[in-house]
């Protein structure tokens, strides 16, 4: 049976028949969802660059229920939910220093699972892991980096409860001050050092950068999650090409690369309509929500540029360095001697609104051990 609606889309089993004829249909509305759905690739990218559209309520540039508290603070100085002017600088700003950053030469892992459970949480602190290396945290402190993003990620969820919000805003916190304390005390002539006066020559205080460089780690999370586990589905459907990616480094790239085409890890963001905007010739009134269908329109030609990494003024720059993350993460399961194929019986899909995150936990343990 087919999704009933793009949202249902996101943990179905197979959901690209639907996308497929979703992404041939102009903008329209969706009484059921209350939502504008915009899927076909010309109307995504219509949205994504118009000015009117934005990435939060203008009523509520942060979550109503953390507002006023740790997290909502953060939340608030990340460049991915603002459209204000400011938000261009420190993006240039960020870009920058992604730009002239070097990989980890010898990447930390956390510990390799041996229970189901265990691999669904290694898909969500691997991408943490090996971003935070590139940004300069030492190894003994990836696991409390990582714990405390996915906390602030929690707190962040539309179930979360009152202790998982409270939790999470301490996260905020803590990270926020160590990710200062780890900007200001970067050594002289390292990019990192370099990003800290960039951003005072902009005048943008360190406060801001810090967030950001959390905000960085929070968007690997859940994205690098569905982005290791999609490949490991796709390895697990294919045996032969899960022998080759063992390997074959490249290979394994290759197998990456072509899973955040086929089976992305984001496949909707939304947009908040400002003021009434003009789209597929429908006039979407201000206050207004479209749902943006990205994997919708990822299935169609061309296909040169995984539609999951957005596009348009909120374009995510990280496609080769979530790529190279995740193939460092599977080759390490494969290293370790993972069998994609056993994961696969119970396989499901974490109950998101966006991200297509595998869950492997409907298995109390590896078929074959790892």
């Amino acid at each position: 049976m087919q999704p009933a609606n793009p949202i249902e889309a996101v943990v179905h089993s197979d959901p690209y028949p639907y996308y497929r004829r979703l992404a041939e249909q102009a903008l329209h509305y969706d009484a059921g969802l209350g939502l504008w759905i915009a899927s076909a690739p010309a109307t995504v990218r219509a949205v994504l660059e118009h000015d009117a559209a934005l990435v939060r309520p203008a009523a509520h540039p942060v979550p109503p229920a953390v507002a006023g508290q740790a997290a909502g603070v953060m939340f608030g100085r990340f460049v991915r939910m603002r459209d204000d002017a400011g938000r261009t600088v420190v993006k240039a700003l960020l870009s920058q220093y992604l730009r002239n950053l070097p990989g980890a030469p010898s990447p930390c892992w956390p510990d390799i699972p041996t229970t189901s459970a265990a691999l669904d949480d290694f898909l969500f602190d691997a991408p943490v892991y090996a971003l935070a290396q590139r940004l300069g945290i030492a190894a003994a402190a990836l696991p409390a980096y990582s714990a405390a993003v996915r906390r602030f990620r929690r707190a962040l969820g539309a179930t979360a409860d009152a202790a998982q919000m409270a939790e999470g805003s301490a996260a905020a916190g803590w990270l926020q001050s160590a990710m200062l304390q780890h900007l200001e005390s970067s050594p002289h002539g390292t990019p990192l050092h370099r990003l800290l006066d960039d951003a005072a020559s902009a005048q943008v205080e360190p406060a801001v950068i810090a967030a950001n460089l959390v905000g960085l780690l929070f968007q690997s999370c859940e994205a690098g999650a569905g982005l290791i586990g999609n490949t490991l589905v796709a390895l697990g459907r294919a045996p032969g090409r899960a022998v080759a990616a063992c390997h074959d480094r490249q290979h394994c790239r290759q197998i990456v690369a072509r899973t955040a085409q086929d089976d992305p890890p984001i496949h909707n963001t939304r947009r908040y309509v400002a003021a009434d905007m003009s789209v597929d010739g429908h006039v979407v009134p201000a206050g207004a929500t479209i749902l943006v269908v990205l994997a919708a329109a990822g299935t169609l030609a061309p296909r040169d540029v995984p539609w999951t990494f957005g596009a348009g003024r909120h374009a995510c720059p990280g496609h080769d360095p979530a790529v190279s993350c995740a193939a460092g993460a599977v080759g390490r399961l494969l290293d370790a001697g993972l069998e994609p194929a056993d994961i696969l019986p119970g396989l499901a899909y974490w109950d998101l609104p966006n991200a297509r995150v595998p869950r492997f936990a409907g298995r109390s343990a590896f078929v074959g051990g790892v």
